[in-house]
């Protein structure tokens, strides 16, 4: 074993196969434990094994999403191909479902979060084709499960040609039967395994197809059906999970679901709580009959004119239609119902100003088209246990606490709604909350946008956050939120606030606007951010700090006042084919142990030095551009520590690089162009110095 693989210590071996071995490495610049995979150089595989090794490599580097494991770097070294992968502290799905000992629950999760990962792949053209429990890798954190799905080295990338048509990749088991039947690999294929890991987990760990030999198995997975379930194994299940099962194994893609998106929603919603109904106590009173339609109001055929008497009248399911007025009720709902103001034109509004205009006390409630006024403490309430609240085009105006709060393991799925007002958040998502957001706004308010506590979790998409004084996103501990294509603008501190070990990805955003900072992950969060625009923000772009970890691709941050990107107190920042320019103060600052790692990054314009390394910090730059600063390109302090490969700094004001007096030179490797020169600070002044030499 070697001392030394790349820049990293070798600590032990994790394990051995026939390919190769995976060991415990140390990045001694960042302090940081990895995993490093590698292929021996007498591998019996040979000249395929390393091709699909470099494959693995450039597949996972490509991909940035928080349920997939995390490429570092990859290489050769005399003869030893070796890819750094994030170490995952944890035990595979595969053992997990073995031992039995995680609820269900919990195992079926860390499959939805496998589906998202997969989805995310596959939209980029990258099909996995080894989809089994063994490279799904999961921690726990509290009460929360968190997947990430590896071994990419059998991916199909882009139509490659490493492996022909008709030549299996795989694990059989885990095999779609178009796939065995034709060699060709499809997203469906690769959603078929999670219909057999779906199956060995509410079996306890039996496969749907089995047979005495391989040939066995296959015949198995081209004729047969999976195998049924026992009595046992049902009487604990609802037949809504079974049912998402059934379609996951059915032997056709197009009878499958559709996307990894797709099903994992479906998962998720067999295994939500299910509404209780409560039996009434009394028969409700004048019942309608079945058929006749429920309209609320004055006039034009109403049957009621009060909301809550149609309620009661109401069967579970009912659709009740309100002709448009003003309806001060509060409303108790406790089954199944659809509210929709009657036409489009008409406005109704429900007002309450001492409590709720809605409390969804169980069951699903469904409301459409109305406007929400109250100065209670919520607008809306969806109560502890699952009940479960669909929004749209509705808006809601509160002046107590929030516009909507959900208590634990609500859930919520809101469409083309407006929300204003509240002092303290206009939605609130207590702890298991469930959040879907689209195409929504929210408007100028002194309250937080969105409130997620403890392991809430929220998916926005096409959303606008404006003006919110508290700011736009808080994330609470263990919490989780996904926000694509949004427009976050203007706070007097954080537009998005990460907290302790939450979980943050953003893809396609724009974030302008605030006070504080862009974005600020503290306290272990997990941030990942995609072709995002950190732009004109009075604070920070971003700033992380105490421990937690941002991972960047291809954003740019842009016209900041404070630095474009604080990185503080062990937190770590890794960017990749990023832009940091014409900000009005530092570019990037590493400070007290901070830890920058840049790859195809640009940096220029910015009013004082591109990058500053503090006492304690350490930035790696790899192919970098630093230019057109105003000041100089990098300030490297005491005890600071910068390294540069194939990198370019030119055309900065005052020099290249300035060391601070005592300071350590930096380490520069394959062929850096630093043209603006090394300047040392001495008592005497600035003095330039020769090139430093590699090492």
């Amino acid at each position: 074993m070697p001392q030394m693989i790349g820049k990293f210590q070798i600590l032990k071996t994790l394990g051995k196969g026939s390919m190769g071995e995976v060991l415990l490495g140390l990045d001694e610049v960042l302090g940081r434990k990895v995993a490093i995979k590698t292929v021996l150089p007498a591998s019996s595989f040979g000249a395929e094994a390393k091709a699909r090794f470099i494959r693995e490599a450039k597949a996972t580097a490509s991909m940035n999403h928080p349920n997939i494991v995390t490429v570092f770097d990859f290489g050769e070294q005399d003869g030893l191909h070796y890819l750094v992968l994030e170490l995952v502290e944890g035990q595979d799905l595969e053992a997990l479902i073995q031992q039995g000992d995680l609820p269900k629950s919990d195992l079926l999760e860390v499959l939805a979060q496998t589906c998202e990962a997969l989805a995310y792949a596959h939209e980029r053209g990258i099909i996995h084709r080894d989809v089994k429990p063994g490279n799904i890798l999961v921690t726990q954190s509290g009460k929360r499960v968190h997947a990430k799905l590896t071994d990419f080295g059998v991916a199909l990338v882009d139509r490659s040609n490493l492996t022909d048509d008709g030549v299996w990749m795989g694990t059989v088991s885990y095999m779609a039967p178009e796939y065995l039947d034709t060699g060709k690999a499809s997203p469906s294929s690769d959603l078929f395994a999670i219909g057999v890991m779906l199956y060995e987990i509410l079996t306890g760990g039996r496969k749907p197809f089995t047979g005495e030999t391989t040939t066995g198995i296959l015949n198995a997975i081209l004729r047969k059906s999976a195998e049924p379930l026992t009595p046992q194994e049902t009487s604990s299940l609802s037949p809504v999970i079974l049912e998402v099962a059934r379609r996951a194994l059915a032997k056709a893609p197009e009878d499958r679901y559709g996307s990894g998106e797709a099903l994992a929603q479906a998962i998720r919603q067999a295994v939500a709580p299910q509404p209780t109904m409560i039996a009434a106590k009394t028969p409700p009173k004048a019942a309608l009959p079945t058929g006749v339609p429920l309209l609320v109001g004055k006039g034009h055929g109403a049957n009621c004119l009060s909301l809550r008497v149609a309620l009661r009248q109401a069967p579970a399911g009912a659709h009740i239609k309100v002709l448009p007025g003003t309806y001060h009720e509060s409303l108790v709902i406790d089954k199944d119902i659809i509210i929709s103001a009657a036409s489009e034109d008409g406005e109704v509004h429900l007002e309450n100003l001492q409590g709720p205009c809605i409390r969804v006390a169980n069951g699903s409630t469904t409301l459409n088209g109305c406007i929400l006024h109250s100065a209670g403490k919520a607008a809306i309430e969806c109560a502890s246990g699952g009940a479960s609240l669909q929004m749209d085009r509705c808006q809601v105006e509160s002046k107590g606490l929030f516009g909507l709060s959900l208590e634990e393991n609500a859930s919520a799925s809101i469409t083309n709604c407006h929300f204003s007002g509240a002092r303290q958040a206009l939605i609130k998502g207590n702890s298991g909350a469930t959040l879907t957001i689209l195409n929504t706004q929210f408007l100028p308010s002194k309250a937080i946008g969105i409130q997620l506590d403890l392991g809430a979790q929220a998916t926005l998409e096409d959303c606008e956050l404006t003006e919110l004084w508290g700011g736009a996103i808080e994330v609470g501990p263990d919490a989780r939120v996904q926000v694509r294509r949004c427009k976050i603008h203007g706070s007097q501190f954080a537009g998005l606030l990460a907290l302790e070990k939450s979980s943050v990805t953003l893809e396609d955003c724009t974030v302008s606007g605030h006070a504080g900072s862009g974005l600020h992950a503290t306290g272990r969060a997990s941030v990942q951010v995609r072709n995002c625009r950190f732009e004109e923000n009075p604070g920070f772009g971003i700033s992380v700090l105490d421990h937690s970890t941002l991972t960047m691709d291809a954003c740019e941050i842009i016209k900041n006042e404070q630095a474009g990107v604080l990185i503080h107190l062990n937190a770590t920042a890794q960017l990749k084919d990023c832009k940091i320019t014409d900000g009005k103060s530092f570019g990037l600052i590493c400070s007290q142990k901070g830890r920058g790692v840049m790859e195809g990054c640009e940096i220029a314009g910015n009013a004082q030095s591109g990058a500053k390394v503090e006492p304690g910090g350490s930035l790696l730059l790899v192919r970098c551009v630093v230019r057109d600063g105003q000041d100089t390109g990098i300030v490297l302090f005491q005890d600071g520590e910068a390294t540069l490969e194939e990198c370019v700094i030119h055309r900065n004001a005052r020099g290249g690089i300035l060391l601070a007096k005592d300071g350590a030179d930096p380490i520069l490797r394959g062929g850096n162009r630093i043209e603006d020169g090394l300047v040392r600070l001495t008592p005497q002044g600035p003095v330039k110095l020769a090139p430093v030499k590699k090492r």
